[in-house]
């Protein structure tokens, strides 16, 4: 089974939060970590995120939170 995602993408997300304002990103890393449990966060998964499964949150979220070794 191949992933519905790339390496990159998770990078480029990952980047993109990082780069966000303190409360804004703050705000989008609580949202990922919803998500990377199956929650929809009030539409934001299936608008933004369309087919993207739990460990894509997670993988971006490692990034992040600085979780690389």
């Amino acid at each position: 089974m191949s992933k519905s995602y790339t390496q990159q993408e998770v990078e480029d997300r990952a980047q993109h939060i990082l780069s966000l304002p303190p409360m804004t990103r703050a705000g989008t890393i609580n949202e990922f970590y919803n998500m990377a449990e199956g929650e929809s966060e009030f539409g934001i998964r299936e608008e933004y995120y369309p087919g993207k499964p739990n460990q894509f949150f997670k993988d971006v979220l490692t990034i992040v939170t600085g979780g690389e070794e």
